[in-house]
This record gives C-alpha cells, structure tokens and sequence, in this order.
C-alpha cells in the first residue's frame, strides 16, 4: 500500500476500496518526531481535500497553495506529500513519466527567475543552462516529447522570496501548459502576497486550495492521542485514559489552545516526564509541571524573565530528541554515550551505535545553531539567538573568566 493510500485513503474517494490499520507497519513510540508518515493527523475532511489537490496536480495547468497557521503542519504536510507523489503519482495519471521537485528556503537560496528556473532544470534534464529562456524551450520540449508531468512543491518561502518564487511559477506555467502543475505552501496573513504574485505572473488565483485546520477540539484531541497509541501498541482499538487521566487530556488541550503541533509536543513531553517518573498514567499536575517548563509567556511566577523565555523558545523550536539533549546538559555535564543510554536505555550494539552517532552529531552541530556553551560544575548552559559578533566576543573573553566556569565556543563530545 503506497503512502497516498495509506495516510489519506484516496482510494474511497477516486473508488472503492477499503483501508485497515492492521496492513499497516508500526514504530514503538508513539511521539516520535521523525516523518513517521502514518502519525500524521488526518481526517476526512483534509482526505478529501487531498484528493481533489491530486486530481488539479495530475491534470496539469494548476497551482494549488496549502495554508495554514504558524505550526500548523503545512511543512509536515508538504514533506509526506512530496514523498507519497514522487512515489507513487504516476499511478494516478496518463502520463508516461512524472517529476516532482520539492524546494525550500533550505535547498534554494536565491529566488530569482534565472536560478529557480536552473534548479528545476538541473534535477528534471540534469544540464546546466546559461539563460533561463533555454530552460522553458527544452523543458517544454522534453515534456512533450515524453508526456511527462512536472510538479513542482514550494515550502516555507517568506515575503519577497515567496511572492517572486510564485511569479516566477506563474510565468513559467504558461508555456508548460498542461504538463507542469505547482502546490505552495503559505502562511494565512500571506493570502495577499501570494495572491499579488499570481497576478504578476498572469494568473488571477489558485487553481484549488487546502486550508489545514488551526486548531483541534477537545474531541478531536482524545481521537489523537487514541490514534498514536494504538499505531504505538499496533492495536486497532486503545483507549486514551489508559495513558492520560480524563482531567490530563483537557489541561493538555486548555494549554496548548488546541494548536496542533504545541498539543503534540506537550503530549509527548507529558507523556515522557510521566514515565521518567515512573507514574503509570499522566496526570493534570504533571502536564501542568511541564507545560509551565515549555511555557509561552515572558512572565514566571509574576516577573518578567526574557532570558530564560528566549531560551525555552529556542528549545521549543529545536525536534524533539534534540530539545532532550538540551535539557539533560543543562541539567549535567555528559558525554554523547552518558546521554545516548540517558535518551534510550538499554540497546543492542547495532541500534546504539546509530542512536549514539546521532547524539555526537548533535552535540557537534550546536556551534552551528548560534548557540554559546556555558561550562561549570553541574552542567552546561546555553544561550541562545547570539549573533556572530556576540559570539566571538564571548569566546574571546573565555580566558579571563574563572577556571570552573568557561564559555566554550565548541562543544566536546
């Protein structure tokens, strides 16, 4: 069964068919943060909203836009996309070949016409061209000559880069015709960019558009947790409670304001504080423990605290294993094996090894994320959101600080 099948059932929208959780493979933790694509919350209406983005990409001549709050899913949404399409599109079309090409701000740096253009062109004809008018000519050429569709997934572009990525998409569907199709993703408060980037590439709106739900109810909360628990157990049916107290579940819910992705981290950390705990079901005082640790707001216990608020949103951004590396140094001085056995247990040589390289990375890519690393006797603490200049001063001044307390501006491991 191919992802598409899988996670959205577009099968019992394009025909019949039915979808049973037990052909499904499962992972053992049921708050992974890795793309473990069937953890992914949907429901009928977003299935049925993908089936119709499917039926505009595979057609041709479309851009389609996925919206959505801040931390509501649109890049989870367009990474599962992107691999269940590239995967598996051609299943559900009449063309003999289909590219699809997935660019971020990450993997496409500059947004102008020519260098979008040959980052299309590199992956699809694998050439090098000068102009970008060579570009449309033999994409065209080869498209058609092949019957081949491209769709193009635009992610996480912001302000100028995403209304000229959108005018340069406009543009260049014109010549393409029916064998390119685009899907962006965007924020609510950018209808208006993206919709006047659209208009300066010759196209008055979106062919079709999915707007992913900002908030859960308390309903759909229990549904959630349900859902990851019996994909965790590989049960079809596991109830909530059994995991999280009735008055757990709504403080979850109240705290995070129904937010997907913030109920989901504070499930998860609840959910973990609890174990380490040895508690055998979250209770309301223990989310309240660790809600209050991942708090939103500048004000603790009625003082304003920017430091430490900064620190903890840094944290809140990092993924989920490395935001408990984090916490553990700040708590004690470890080495990657100490924190490797601290995250996992107990492994097998074969799976430690990789849990351990993974740790070592990390801590080595710490430098990298503008954060100085601040040794004493306990622990480690890091500060955050340190410009380079800042940086470096910190670094050189590490000498004359006391000897059992240095700015480190590496990490060893």
């Amino acid at each position: 069964m191919n992802l598409l099948e899988k996670i959205f059932k577009i099968s019992q929208y394009l025909k019949d068919g039915n979808f049973n959780v037990q052909n499904q493979e499962f992972q053992n933790d049921p708050w992974t943060m890795e793309y473990v694509h069937e953890l992914f919350i949907s429901s009928e209406q977003v299935n049925s909203q993908i089936v119709r983005l499917i039926q505009h990409l595979t057609g041709g001549n479309a851009i389609c836009s996925i919206i959505g709050g801040q931390k509501s899913g649109k890049s989870y949404l367009m990474n599962i996309l992107h691999d269940g399409l590239k995967e598996d599109l051609w299943k559900y079309t009449e063309y003999d070949k289909v590219h699809v090409l997935l660019f971020n701000p990450d993997n496409l740096k500059e947004c102008s016409l020519t260098n979008y253009y040959m980052a299309i062109a590199d992956q699809v004809l694998s050439k090098h061209f000068t102009r970008y008018e060579e570009v449309i000519v033999e994409l065209k050429r080869y498209l058609e000559g092949n019957n081949a569709l491209l769709v193009v997934m635009l992610d996480n572009f912001q302000n100028d880069n995403l209304s000229t990525i959108i005018k340069n998409t406009a543009k260049l569907l014109k010549p393409l015709k029916n064998h390119f199709s685009c899907v962006i993703s965007n924020q609510i408060y950018e209808a208006k960019l993206c919709n006047g980037g659209l208009e300066n590439g010759g196209m008055k709106h979106f062919s079709y558009t999915i707007r992913i739900p900002e908030v859960l109810s308390l309903e759909e909360t229990k549904l959630l947790i349900q859902k990851r628990i019996s994909y965790a157990l590989n049960q079809t049916i596991a109830s909530a409670t059994d995991f999280f107290s009735e008055r757990a579940i709504e403080t979850v819910w109240n705290e995070s304001q129904g937010k997907p992705w913030q109920l989901i981290s504070l499930l998860e950390d609840s959910y973990t504080y609890s174990r380490n705990q040895g508690s055998k079901i979250v209770s309301h005082d223990e989310v309240l423990t660790v809600a209050k640790l991942f708090d939103r707001s500048t004000n603790q216990d009625g003082v304003e605290d920017h430091d430490n608020f900064a620190i903890r949103q840094a944290l809140n951004n990092f993924p989920y294993r490395e935001r408990q590396v984090c916490q553990y140094l700040m708590q004690k001085d470890a080495s990657a094996k100490e924190i490797t056995i601290y995250l996992y247990g107990e492994l097998p040589s074969n799976e430690y090894r990789s849990k351990y390289m993974g740790t070592k990375s990390f801590l080595k890519r710490l430098k990298d994320k503008n954060v100085v690393v601040v040794k004493n006797q306990t622990g480690r603490s890091l500060i955050f959101g340190i410009n380079p200049k800042m940086k470096a001063m910190f670094s050189q001044g590490s000498d004359e600080t006391d000897s059992t307390f240095a700015i480190e501006n590496k990490i060893e491991t």
